[in-house]
Formats: structure tokens, C-alpha cells, sequence
């Protein structure tokens, strides 16, 4: 997508200009000349000295299959976004013609090298001066002498050999999106939740994340099932939780060493507080449990032991839940970071290879060994602090920094602005 039409004119125009030197015309017995290539209309080319090739932008149309009125329906019908927010497909019509005073030799072949060059190259690429790339079909247009003749006398030239050619499509960029909405916070699924069995059940993992957004406001979201850091706290929602003569928690994942550790160390409030949850606290470091948090992943965590008392009582093992654990990143400088060529962003559980590092949708490259060249990133050998040089060229705005481990992201914590 685009914001200047002008670059789309100044790409078919170096197009013929690279190629003129080596044109296949060009013999002893045909001597290579000079020509001006230029987006000036052509009555005002015939200023110029020399031959002179126009490559006139004279109409734009709006791409029947793309248009905005297509999208205007896919936002009413579908519940897409405003039409503003959708880019504006459009056709470029070109008039192609030469001049070149007293030699009609000379404008029949650079009409020929204009056209030759249009038509080995059916597929133009290009970048905008913002990176931006882009890409439309060059097509020669058929047109009727009737028509042609109107739009020569449109202009104080005299009607001349020329050509038609259309590009499209060329699409317009739209104002800056609407943020996306929020996913669910909260799903509840339950079976039964009123009825009491007697033996300890849990039914999932819940968490509130707290963060602050680029303007200070403050967002609580619900997860269920949750997502978890080393230092976080989550909550472990079940039945019958109170009163159990003794309780064990076991977590179940891929981390070194072991398929099982018993973190009962991690739960932090009294097992007959309340009979409907037990709140489990993550180390603040990550390392091998229980004395570390468990390197992102996805796990799962059961509560096992025994409840009753003298001869009745009774062991009990409640189903395995999921519990993902996330890297951490800290939100230290933030919510928004001032405008640098690199930046900072320490955490723990930060695991090269096996991580991603985007800015909104843009993604980083690691840059292994090697200092982060810009749209890179490095990793300290701790796994504690990592290192991002934006991508060249990056827009004005505000960037979220999002950081995910073995499929598994972090939390909201902190945005770059980028001048």
C-alpha cells in the first residue's frame, strides 16, 4: 500500500530509463539517441528539448472488485471496520506517447522501446519512501479512436501515436486500524458445580493480569485457563479444597530433570481457608521446581493427599489442569519507553531459539551471537534481559513489545515510541 501515486509514475519511468542503453534497437545501422522520459502531460513535454517519451498518469478509477464500495458492504454486512480504516483500491491509466520535433523516426522508436519494456514486465514491483512494498499489473489497454480523440482535444496538442497502459491495483493506505478488540476474559465451563463429592476436585486455573496501558490507565483481564510468570500468583479452582488432612501439589511438564515435581511449597495460603480454591505463588527466578519457576511451557498441576480423619480417612488425586507458564517481563521504565535506537527489556525465562520477539505484528530476526542489527534482537546468556534495534524505517506511533517463549506470551508490560 501506498500514499503517494507519484512513486508508481516514478517506477515505469526508471523502468524505460534502465533500459534504454541496451535497447535490442540500438545498431550500427540504428544509432542510439537521447530521450527525457517524463510524467508531464504531453502538450507539456513538447517544451522540452529532444525526444521526449510522456508517461501521462490522465485518469484514476476506482477497481470495481476491490472498491470501497465493496468494503462499505463488508463493514455494514459483516461487522467489519469503518470504511475509513479500508484501503482505497484504485486503476492508474497512463497515456504513453512521444514527440520528438521533425522526426517521426525517432518517436516510433522510443514509442517501440517504451512498449517492449511495459510488456516484458507485466508485474512491477516497487517501495514507497517508507519501506512500504508494493506491487500492480501493467496491462496495455485497448481504446477507441473516438476516445482517444477526445482526450488528445482535451489538451492543446495535436493528436499524436500513443498508447494506453493501466496499473492496478494500487491500494491507498487507510487511516491507522482500530486497536482489536480484547479476547474473552472469562469462559466458564462447569459440570455440576453445586454438587459436593466429598473428594477434593479442581476445574481449572484462574488469574487476573494487571497492567498499565501508553496513557496510564490501568487494565485488569480475567484468564481462565491461566497464564503464569516466574514471581506471578494464580488460582487453583476446584471443590471440597478446605479441611483435607494433607494436600500435595504436583506439577507435570516438559522441564529438566523430571516429568514430576511436588511444589506444595508454592501454595501460600492455609489449605482450610477457603473450600474453593488454593493460591499457588511462582518463584520470582526461573530455574528447576520447586525452587525455581519452570522455563516457559505449557504444564499441568493436580492436587493429591489424603482428607477425613482416623479410619475413614480416604486418599484422593483430583484431575490434572493446565497451567502455562509465560516469561516475565518487567514493565521497569514503562508502560511506554522514549525513543532510542535500541532498547532493553529485562525478564526472566527468556530462551533463545525458542522465542519470538515482535513489535504489534512486526516480527524481530534474532541476532544469534552478534550484536542486534536494526529489526533484531538478542538474548543475554542468563536469560534475563534481551536487546531489539527496530526495523529501518518503522512508522511514528507506539509500539507494543510482545515477547513469546515456546509458543506461550507475556503479559502486556511495555510499548517503544518510535520517532
Amino acid at each position: 500500500m501506498i500514499f503517494d501515486l507519484s512513486v508508481v509514475t516514478d517506477t515505469l519511468k526508471k523502468l524505460v530509463d534502465s533500459a534504454w542503453p541496451n535497447a535490442p534497437l540500438w545498431t550500427q545501422a540504428t544509432p542510439q539517441f537521447a530521450v527525457d522520459v517524463t510524467g508531464l502531460s504531453p502538450e507539456a513535454a513538447r517544451a522540452g528539448q529532444g525526444a521526449q517519451l510522456s508517461l501521462y498518469l490522465y485518469h484514476i478509477d476506482e477497481n470495481k472488485a476491490q472498491g470501497s464500495l465493496f468494503w462499505a458492504a463488508q463493514s455494514q454486512s459483516a461487522g467489519g471496520p469503518p470504511v475509513q480504516y479500508q484501503p482505497l483500491a484504485l486503476d492508474l491509466y497512463y497515456l504513453l506517447s512521444a514527440y520528438a520535433e521533425g522526426s517521426y523516426v525517432h518517436e516510433q522508436q522510443a514509442m517501440s522501446i517504451a512498449m517492449r519494456v511495459f510488456h516484458e514486465n507485466p508485474v512491477v514491483r516497487g517501495a514507497s519512501p517508507d519501506g512500504t512494498q508494493w506491487e500492480v499489473t501493467l496491462t496495455l489497454e485497448r481504446r477507441s479512436y473516438d476516445e482517444l480523440s477526445r482526450l488528445w482535444q482535451a489538451t492543446t496538442s495535436a493528436l499524436r501515436l500513443s498508447a494506453v497502459y493501466r496499473a492496478a491495483v494500487v491500494l491507498i493506505e487507510p487511516e491507522p486500524g482500530l486497536p482489536p478488540a480484547p479476547k474473552p476474559s472469562v469462559i466458564d465451563l462447569a459440570v455440576e458445580p453445586g454438587v459436593a463429592t466429598g473428594s477434593p476436585q479442581l476445574m481449572g486455573a484462574h488469574r487476573e493480569v494487571r497492567y498499565t496501558v501508553p496513557g496510564g490507565t490501568a487494565v485488569t483481564v480475567v484468564q481462565d485457563p491461566a497464564t503464569v510468570a516466574a514471581g506471578g500468583e494464580v488460582w487453583l479452582i476446584g471443590t471440597d479444597l478446605g479441611g483435607v488432612t494433607t494436600q500435595q501439589l504436583i506439577l507435570t511438564g516438559p522441564y529438566p530433570g523430571s516429568t514430576e515435581a511436588d511444589v506444595s511449597g508454592w501454595l501460600t495460603d492455609p489449605q482450610s481457608a477457603v473450600a474453593t480454591r488454593r493460591v499457588v505463588q511462582l518463584p520470582a527466578a526461573t530455574g528447576v521446581p520447586p525452587a525455581g519457576a519452570p522455563v516457559p511451557g505449557r504444564y499441568t498441576v493436580r492436587l493429591e493427599g489424603t482428607t477425613g480423619t482416623g479410619t475413614s480417612q480416604v486418599a484422593f488425586r483430583t484431575a490434572e489442569v493446565p497451567l502455562s507458564v509465560a516469561a516475565s517481563v518487567s514493565p521497569a521504565g514503562g508502560p511506554v519507553l522514549p525513543a532510542a535506537p535500541s532498547y532493553t527489556v529485562t525478564g526472566t525465562g527468556f530462551v533463545p531459539g525458542d522465542m519470538q520477539v515482535l513489535l504489534e505484528t512486526i516480527e524481530l530476526a534474532p541476532a544469534g551471537v552478534a550484536a542486534p542489527a536494526p529489526g533484531e534482537y538478542a538474548v543475554n546468556p542468563a536469560g534475563t534481559a534481551l536487546t531489539l534495534v527496530p526495523p529501518a524505517g518503522l512508522r511514528t506511533g507506539t509500539y507494543q513489545i510482545r515477547v513469546r517463549v515456546a509458543g506461550i506470551e507475556s503479559d502486556p508490560a511495555l510499548w517503544l515510541a518510535a520517532a
